[in-house]
């Protein structure tokens, strides 16, 4: 390419720099690349640690099943039974209790644990169950059970005991039938056709994840938690009723009616809408440095070409032109500053990389800034401007709800800066040599 062209043609330099900001899009879709892996590496690693201790839990019961004996004749005069699960659920169903957390380390990775101490209490009534009442139904009361639904057996740390009308159940391992819940513990209790009354009660100790969830069975259905964890997120289809959230922990309280779920009270065979109704809490994790560093990195074509900006201005109104390879080292240091900061926040949290990349990267441009200029003040206008461009990124980081709105307002002020710096600037005489 002829040098004297390079120097004079101001579309021509433009031309260059605009190409070698999107030829950066490809190193900066690395590093994206390489925060994407390093996260999904955590993800294993919690999920490798969580199976040992206990997944996310989702508890859901209890559910009292009573099989149907069906017989039926036909055309032939020939007699066949077969039977029905009826599942029914509590009148009132009632929840406290304690969550107490822990921290386990992998390596450099974090896994936020949890122990629960649960109290179920409640009523179950089947005097007004409609599938009880059919004549050709032949409720099997020998064969009833209980089932309660738990996502991972493994979190249960003791024995768990159902205490019915004063009377103690020990839980079997497993299911005896999907319709409703996939795993779980079950209770074979003694039941008749003339009790219709059930007055339940039983505690789980149980261990998981991140996670709790409950399944609202209830016509009226409580829970109330508490835990000494400081950064709580309520998931699920309800909300708590009442909350309370300080430096000291979370408590809260959920109260949902039977009108509010989209299930009824009992049914026959299966119904998958039980599950997609919980609720319950998220143990949040305050700082995720992977999704702050993803979110920075969002930003890095933004930044180089601001920055590009920058040293091309200081060209026209300097009249000191710089070589392409200026632009790329510069561009590269640049995308090098989203590597550090993850590098870094794996080991000292995402707001201590971030100063200490951003301060190294800036001393790095401005000491090389300052040794391949000639006009000095060069490399303080450098330094302030990229000083300033990871100020206002940390700030919009910093405020996720109001993001897209300081970034209009930070690229507005920009191009405004950007028109006023070069108002006078004549465009025709760039790349002739003044004084």
């Amino acid at each position: 390419m002829d040098e004297s062209r390079l120097r004079t043609s101001l579309l021509l330099r433009m031309v260059l720099i605009g190409a070698l900001t999107i030829i950066l899009l490809i190193p900066a879709a690395i590093v994206e690349s390489l925060i994407t892996e390093r996260n999904e590496r955590k993800i294993s690693v919690v999920n490798e640690v969580s199976s040992k201790w206990g997944n996310h839990q989702t508890i859901a019961g209890p559910i009292l099943t009573i099989p149907l004996k069906y017989t039926v004749k036909d055309s032939e005069g020939k007699i066949s039974s077969y039977t029905n699960l009826l599942h029914i659920l509590p009148d009132t169903l009632y929840s406290t209790g304690s969550i107490s957390t822990e921290i386990r380390y992998r390596g450099i990775f974090q896994v936020v644990l949890y122990n629960t101490k649960l109290s179920f209490s409640g009523t179950i009534n089947t005097a007004d169950i409609p599938h009880l009442k059919q004549s050709n139904a032949v409720p099997q009361w020998n064969d009833a059970f209980f089932t309660v639904g738990i996502t991972d057996l493994r979190g249960i740390k003791e024995n768990v005991v159902l205490t019915m009308n004063s009377k103690q159940f020990s839980a079997k391992s497993g299911v005896r039938s999907k319709d409703v819940v996939a795993s779980g513990i079950t209770f074979l209790p003694e039941i008749t056709e003339q009790q219709q009354q059930f007055s339940f009660s039983y505690t789980l100790d149980l261990n998981g994840s991140s996670e709790l969830r409950f399944v609202p069975l209830g016509k009226h259905t409580e829970v109330k938690l508490q835990s000494a964890w400081n950064s709580p997120s309520f998931v699920g289809d309800f909300l708590p009723e009442q909350k309370t959230i300080s430096d000291n922990g979370f408590s809260a309280k959920w109260k949902i009616l039977e009108l509010n779920r989209n299930f009824p009270q009992s049914w026959i065979g299966k119904n998958d809408a039980v599950d997609k109704s919980s609720f319950g809490v998220h143990l949040l994790q305050t700082v995720d440095e992977y999704q702050q560093t993803y979110r920075t990195a969002k930003y890095a074509i933004l930044i180089v070409a601001l920055t590009f900006l920058a040293f091309f201005l200081c060209e026209v109104l300097t009249r000191e032109l710089l070589h392409p390879i200026h632009y790329t080292l510069v561009g590269l240091s640049l995308i090098l500053f989203y590597v550090l900061v993850l590098s870094l926040s794996e080991q000292f949290g995402f707001d201590t990389a971030y100063l200490i990349s951003s301060l190294t990267i800036l001393t790095m441009i401005v000491l090389y800034t300052r040794s391949i200029v000639t006009y000095k003040r060069t490399a303080v206008v450098i330094g302030s401007v990229i000083f300033v461009l990871y100020v206002f990124l940390y700030v919009v980081l910093q405020l996720e709800d109001y993001a897209l709105l300081i970034g209009s307002v930070g690229l507005l002020a920009s191009l405004g800066a950007v028109m006023y710096l070069t108002r006078k600037v004549d465009w025709f005489s760039f790349g002739k040599k003044t004084e």
